[in-house]
């Protein structure tokens, strides 16, 4: 085992259960080409690891806060594209969430294993489709990045024993060019 420090990015399918009892085969292929995308495109130029699926999401790393920002923001705009040339209706669009945080873990050759993974999963809690929302150890890393935040302040968070400092993440810095900016509401029901 080996002990890393990296940003751990959560990724999320909202109401994947609905989507499933309502949709089953167009839900697992808007699913399959998402994931396709973000294996083979997405994680790999932005220089991040896969670490695991879930079945209805993601778990990853990257050794840059910015390339994670840049690679949530690339993540959220391939859904929204996923869903225009689909031709998915808005109650069965495929929508996902993001969190990330900065921290250690340890890995081995089947998962990764930390407080840090934990409080990563925990923040998806905060964000609503097709959002992105980061803690304070990555807020801070990302300063100086041009990257804009919103404060949501402090949260407890569920089987956290001490609340924890989020933020939305509204825009990354300008080194992402155009793609970057977050998805416009079309592309997300309920956004």
């Amino acid at each position: 085992m080996e002990l890393h420090r990296k940003v751990i990015l959560v990724l999320d399918t909202v109401e994947s259960v609905r989507l499933m009892e309502s949709d089953e085969s167009g839900f697992i292929q808007r699913w399959r080409r998402f994931a396709h995308e973000a294996r083979n495109l997405v994680v790999p130029t932005h220089g991040g690891r896969f670490h695991r699926s879930t079945g209805d999401g993601f778990l990853l790393a990257f050794d840059q806060a910015t390339a994670a920002v840049h690679a949530a923001f690339d993540l959220l705009r391939r859904c929204g594209e996923g869903n225009r040339q689909l031709g998915a209706e808005p109650p069965l669009q495929l929508q996902v969430r993001i969190a990330a945080h900065a921290a250690h873990y340890i890995a081995d050759e089947f998962d990764i294993y930390g407080s840090g993974v934990n409080l990563a999963s925990r923040l998806l809690a905060l964000a609503g489709p097709g959002e992105f929302v980061v803690s304070a150890a990555l807020r801070d890393l990302l300063a100086g990045s041009g990257t804009r935040l919103k404060d949501l302040g402090m949260h407890r968070l569920r089987h956290l024993s001490r609340p924890t400092h989020a933020f939305r993440v509204l825009a990354a810095g300008p080194a992402a060019g155009p793609d970057a900016q977050p998805p416009s509401a079309a592309g997300y029901a309920g956004s």
